[in-house]
């Protein structure tokens, strides 16, 4: 089995113990994931099963890694293209073991739609530090991505008779913090009000530039949001029919947003509306 192994972590909260970056050591937020696909390669339409395990700054596995958003691991997959969006976990598909827990290794069975380049960001927390760790996986066979993503700009977006409208508070300018809202109205046009929180917020924000070097995970924004530690869940604040959302985005060009939420009805049926920012544009 080929293993992929993944650097450059990114730690929103590093703690100062342990952090020997300025003596030449390994530094705190250098964490390392590897994974695996079976088949490999994986092919595009074909079932899979896509292993991972997250290591610390020494290689070992981490015993101690904390659930954030009631997962010990969030990994999500874009296409080059960015038609393609997943967000997936260990455990949607079978409960943690000891040796899952033991070991920080974990699987689920991933079909990737179309042939072609995915980036893959692994979230995670360890030491009260949010994480996240990126890297690329190929899928072959056929039919392949577009050559290009789709940049069309929108303001609406649709799923499942959902229908969301985003506006600015405060514009997308590159290096500042960008704030904007998304109402939400059924299919006859009326507000919505009955969400649950999914995953332990009451709605999750994924984006990536369209070039697919800068991605985040973001959630529904509400005061004091940035002190909320790992393992501590976020207070239900927002069911409709608006949420806001903060951001830095940090340069300018194209952007693709999934914005994910669930509602009273289906609360493990997951609604995913995608739009298509111009930032600083």
């Amino acid at each position: 089995m080929f293993f992929v192994m993944l650097l450059g972590c990114d730690a929103t909260d590093p703690e100062d113990s342990g952090d020997t970056s300025d003596s030449g050591e390994v530094a705190v937020t250098d964490y390392e994931v590897i994974f695996s696909t079976d088949p490999d390669p994986i092919l595009s339409g074909e079932p899979a099963t896509f292993a991972y395990q997250v290591l610390d700054q020494l290689g070992r596995p981490i015993e101690d890694l904390q659930t954030t958003h009631e997962r010990m691991a969030h990994v999500q997959f874009v296409s080059r293209d960015l038609a393609s969006f997943q967000h997936l976990h260990h455990e949607d598909y079978q409960s943690l073991t000891a040796d899952n827990l033991r070991n920080a290794s974990f699987e689920f069975p991933l079909t990737l739609p179309l042939a072609g380049e995915y980036l893959v960001v692994f979230d995670y927390a360890h030491r009260n530090q949010y994480l996240s760790t990126s890297g690329g996986l190929v899928a072959g066979g056929g039919p392949a991505q577009a050559d290009a993503p789709d940049l069309t700009l929108n303001d609406v977006a649709t799923d499942q008779g959902v229908t969301g409208t985003l506006t600015w508070d405060a514009p997308a300018v590159p290096g500042f913090e960008a704030s904007w809202n998304i109402h939400l109205t059924d299919a006859s046009g009326a507000d919505i009000s009955d969400l649950v929180q999914y995953l332990g917020a009451d709605a999750h924000a994924f984006i990536a530039s369209s070039t697919l070097d800068f991605s985040a995970h973001t959630h529904a924004w509400f005061p004091g949001m940035e002190g909320v530690a790992p393992g501590h869940p976020m207070p239900t604040v927002y069911t409709g029919p608006d949420l806001p959302f903060h951001y830095v985005l940090p340069t300018t060009g194209f952007y693709r947003m999934w914005i994910q939420f669930t509602r009273a009805a289906e609360p493990e049926q997951a609604i995913v509306l995608v739009f298509t920012l111009n930032v600083g544009g």
